[in-house]
């Protein structure tokens, strides 16, 4: 069975689910109905576990109910299908179930999964055992606005009412607003077992600021003939809700992501961190 070619690795909060939709409409490329298969992550970060199942779950059961409302006759070969993705997720066959679908032949076949990027190297090793040299895309955000926009999402799902210092400063102390943007750690790790060729490294704000020339630029990489349209390329995809962060939060979260920044310009320059 086929496995991916490309992968997107990050990262959370920074337009993995615009590629992923615009990715969709590209007649060369298929990917599973389930955005973020989660299948590295689930073996290699133990602190994923608690709810990658939910994630399958939730998401294949939505496919499973968008099918039988919308379409014009019940596919039971596609519902078998999806129940097999709700079945002993994240092992090797499972993964390559999910790439086995007619439809998929022939096709270039992908992976968007942010939170991959935070794998350890062992993980990596077997990424690269596994798919050989697949390409690599990752979407990098400013590492302050990230972690933000990762706040405003956490305060989405769980609302709270008059928060207090203490509860910001317990979300800023979060594991996860820490590690996904840890871009010092994440990059030198894949690039230490991947060529350069391999990347394909773009900063956030080119995607508001030209969509459509990001679309060609990844369809360069993933060599494939360039899609007809792209129509709805600007519009944003999971946009969380604006909400007020606290300046002392914001305060912190620039102390803590200093370093972040001198990195990025270190390993891109001055004109690509303009950009993120």
């Amino acid at each position: 069975m086929a496995l991916p070619q490309f992968l997107c690795i990050g990262a959370q909060k920074a337009a993995t689910s615009w590629l992923y939709v615009n990715l969709q409409r590209h007649q060369q490329i298929w990917m599973p109905p389930v955005k973020e298969l989660h299948y590295f992550n689930h073996l290699f970060v133990p602190e994923n576990r608690s709810w990658t199942n939910y994630h399958i779950r939730t998401n294949t059961s939505a496919a499973v109910r968008h099918h039988v409302k919308n379409g014009d006759y019940v596919d039971f070969g596609y519902l078998r299908y999806l129940c097999g993705l709700m079945t002993e997720p994240f092992t090797e066959a499972w993964y390559r179930n999910a790439y086995d679908r007619p439809n998929a032949k022939g096709k270039v076949l992908g992976d968007i999964t942010p939170e991959y990027s935070t794998i350890p190297e062992q993980g990596i090793d077997y990424v690269r055992s596994l798919l050989g040299g697949p390409r690599l895309i990752y979407i990098i955000r400013d590492p302050v606005s990230r972690a933000m926009s990762q706040l405003r999402m956490a305060l989405e799902r769980q609302p709270r009412e008059n928060m207090q210092e203490a509860a910001w400063r317990e979300m800023v102390e979060d594991w996860d607003v820490n590690n996904r943007g840890d871009y010092a750690t994440f990059i030198p790790r894949w690039r230490a077992r991947f060529a350069d060729r391999d990347f394909l490294f773009l900063p956030f704000g080119k995607v508001n600021q030209d969509p459509h020339g990001v679309m060609r630029e990844v369809e360069t990489f993933l060599g494939v003939d360039p899609a007809k349209s792209y129509e709805g390329a600007e519009e944003k995809i999971h946009k969380t809700k604006s909400a007020p962060i606290p300046t002392f939060v914001q305060d912190m979260l620039r102390d803590r992501f200093k370093g972040q920044y001198a990195f990025l310009e270190k390993e891109f320059g001055r004109d690509f961190v303009s950009q993120l």
